[in-house]
């Protein structure tokens, strides 16, 4: 093993590597938040390099082998479950909160930050264009591919900060070697590698600065972080090259790549101005990545005081999972209130608001609570007034005044208590009921103790409750208003299918007339055929769903005329091949994204052209109004009279597959194809005879 690493793992701990603070505050207030889901805690997690690495680093230990290898992020997370994801983050924020990174390195963490969440975002959407396995693989690598220099800002604060200040956040692998021994990308594949993980996921990490021709033939995951890794720092006067290395890798056009690019800094710049880090020009072009100070010291503050409770909060934070049925989440309640407070007989009353009665709560094994009912008024039972008044109370040390209500004496009863301890349950102001458990007068020392813990968690039971109780409500008004869309679309087409039918009905009728007694038959049996129809659409059980916002407006066939033109003084002069253009002059202006179709264009006709060994003809046909069912599109046809497209590979058109080409095809023409088509909000089709050539159909939505 090299010196240098060796003299590295003596003085790292992954456990310690820093982590944006902001993002360490967002994650302590999320677990805070009843309404928090494993997505939030995961878009979180996923915004810092140095939390996932914590994360990925312990669910791929021994402890977790029985669920296999986890590399998807959101996997990790639930699997590591609530608690274990708390102590990560209480460790964390406490190792940062008494100075793990000085004030004076922490404009390079967030440098590395912005550039490995801007790698990660970029990585995922490459992924997802050319039909890579796992798109979120590619992003959880790209937010890794930095964790070295967070390991050697940590090992090295002086030589590394130095070092990063002389040559900016890109430091060449020579300059890193020459100071300290070895590289950002060598130390950060070596620890990936320690986690077991199988796949690229290390190589991808130490390549990433690879000259293009080096990688050409590695695996996807690697060329796809690599070119990311370059995207992540387009604001850097190397724009052509990015350009080449993405054509080379991928055949991405550039005024692709550029829109790829503005989207996805835009949303990085997004989040970035949420956590009060900008990006800034200078005057030559390259840009410096700056946090307000002030900003930076309030979130610091934060994050100490939130450092002192995270502890005793997490204690009692539940996991509110929304796809639990009301017995799961009562089933639970019930759990933790026996761990945590030793309640081993509860028994739960919910308030029903449209005839303002407590109804005892029965599970399916036990039906016997159900019978009973209490009326929420004052006095009426414990239960009721511990609700009303919005307190704990006990029927040791609170009055109700003679004759005692029978119905406390039969909680108690089943409770098989002396007496009993009631929970309000309130969230946001919703009184949603109560929890009653079995309490002897031993236990009202103990019972003093806990009443803060007990409050704190009845307060988030409550917000379970009333989540499940919203999500419901937000079902029932969504199918309603699905409903109601639908029958007012429904009498929409109703209406306007009937008026042509009836049209056609009379002017039968009236043919009928004038024939007379030689009136044929068969204009009775269209009668009875129309009026079927009628009767179908009176039956229409469905709606076509609304389209999605429109880009921009773009003239098909223009675009299409300039593609031949590029065409025309190349690659069909060397394929001696035809252009044939059947092109629809009522074709409107369609509202979509240009890069995107002209990229689509370009891989098909290119593909038409190369199909044409012996020269021949492409057809290029355009189609208003085209229905794919009650969708409206435009229709683009791009037919070739090649030898077609064999079997084995028509049967995975568009998946990643070798190459029938020969040299310099990636094979993933067809794959990004589709996965443009799909951004499209289009369909593709093939239909191939073999000896007689391939046609593909592209269907667009006729969005003007």
């Amino acid at each position: 093993m090299d010196a240098a690493l060796l003299k590295i793992l003596a003085r790292i701990d992954t456990h310690q590597l820093p982590a944006i603070p902001k993002v360490l505050l967002s994650l302590i207030e999320a677990f805070q938040n009843q309404q928090t889901s494993f997505d939030d805690l995961t878009r979180i997690i996923a915004q810092d390099a140095g939390l996932s690495s914590k994360v990925l680093a312990a669910a791929n230990s021994s402890f977790y082998q029985q669920f296999g290898e986890l590399k998807n992020l959101n996997r990790v997370v639930v699997v590591l479950g609530l608690e274990t994801l708390k102590t990560i983050t209480m460790t964390s924020a406490t190792q940062q909160f008494f100075g793990q990174i000085p004030p004076s390195q922490q404009n390079f963490l967030e440098v590395i930050w912005f550039r490995s969440l801007a790698c990660a975002h970029f990585a995922r959407r490459l992924a997802k264009l050319t039909g890579f396995v796992s798109p979120d693989q590619a992003y959880l690598t790209g937010l890794l591919h930095r964790l070295g220099q967070l390991v050697l800002l940590q090992c090295f604060p002086k030589e590394y900060s130095a070092l990063l200040s002389e040559h900016s956040e890109d430091v060449i692998e020579v300059l890193e070697k020459k100071a300290i021994g070895i590289s950002h990308n060598e130390i950060g594949a070596y620890i990936i590698d320690t986690w077991n993980v199988q796949g690229f996921i290390a190589d991808a990490v130490h390549y990433q600065n690879q000259e293009i021709s080096a990688i050409l033939d590695s695996s996807a995951l690697v060329k796809l972080v690599n070119l990311a890794a370059q995207l992540s720092r387009f604001d850097s006067p190397r724009e052509a090259r990015v350009f080449e290395s993405g054509y080379a890798l991928f055949g991405l056009s550039q005024p692709l790549l550029e829109e790829i690019s503005s989207d996805v800094m835009a949303q990085v710049n997004k989040t970035a101005g949420s956590l009060g880090i900008s990006l800034v020009k200078r005057d030559d072009s390259t840009a410096v990545i700056k946090a307000r100070v002030d900003q930076r010291n309030a979130i610091l503050k934060r994050l100490g005081e939130h450092t002192k409770d995270l502890a005793f909060i997490g204690a009692i934070t539940r996991n509110n999972d929304y796809s639990d049925q009301i017995d799961d989440v009562i089933g639970k309640m019930r759990r933790d209130l026996k761990v945590l407070f030793g309640f081993s007989a509860t028994a739960v009353f919910l308030l029903n608001k449209e005839n303002m009665v407590l109804e005892g709560y029965s599970s399916s094994k036990d039906e016997t609570l159900s019978k009973l009912s209490i009326d929420f008024k004052e006095n009426r039972s414990l239960a009721a007034n511990a609700l009303l008044q919005k307190r704990i109370l006990d029927s040791f040390n609170t009055v109700l005044p003679d004759p005692f209500p029978v119905v406390d004496r039969q909680i108690c009863r089943l409770l098989a208590a002396q007496g009993m301890v009631v929970i309000p349950l309130i969230a946001k102001n919703h009184c949603l009921g109560v929890v009653a458990a079995g309490l002897e007068a031993t236990d009202l020392p103990k019972l003093k103790a806990k009443l803060g813990l007990i409050a704190m968690f009845s307060g988030e039971a409550a917000q379970s409750f009333l989540n499940h109780r919203q999500i419901d409500e937000l079902i029932l008004d969504r199918l309603n208003t699905i409903q109601t869309d639908f029958q007012l679309q429904a009498k929409k087409v109703i209406h306007e299918a009937n008026n042509p039918l009836s049209i056609i009905n009379n002017y039968l009728y009236l043919l009928g007339q004038k024939l007379g007694e030689n009136s044929p038959q068969e204009i009775g049996l269209i009668q009875q055929e129309i009026n079927r129809v009628g009767e179908l659409i009176l039956t229409l059980s469905d709606t076509q769903g609304a389209i999605n916002e429109d880009n921009d407006l773009v003239d098909i066939n223009v675009l299409i005329q300039d593609l031949v033109s590029l065409f025309k003084g190349g690659l069909f002069t060397s394929y001696r091949v035809n252009s044939v253009l059947k092109l629809d002059d009522k074709l409107p202006k369609i509202a979509l994204s240009k890069p995107k179709l002209k990229q689509l264009l370009t891989n098909l006709i290119k593909n038409a052209a190369e199909a044409l060994s012996s020269g021949g003809n492409v057809t290029i046909t355009t189609q208003d109004r085209v229905y794919l069912g009650s969708k409206c599109c435009v229709q683009i046809e791009i037919k070739d009279e090649g030898l077609g497209i064999p079997e084995k590979i028509s049967n995975n058109l568009f998946s990643p597959v070798i190459s029938t080409k020969g040299a310099g095809h990636s094979g993933l023409g067809l794959t990004i194809a589709k996965n443009l088509v799909d951004e499209l909000s289009g369909t593709i089709s093939c239909s191939s005879v073999p000896g007689e050539g391939t046609s593909f159909q592209i269907f667009l939505p006729r969005k003007t």
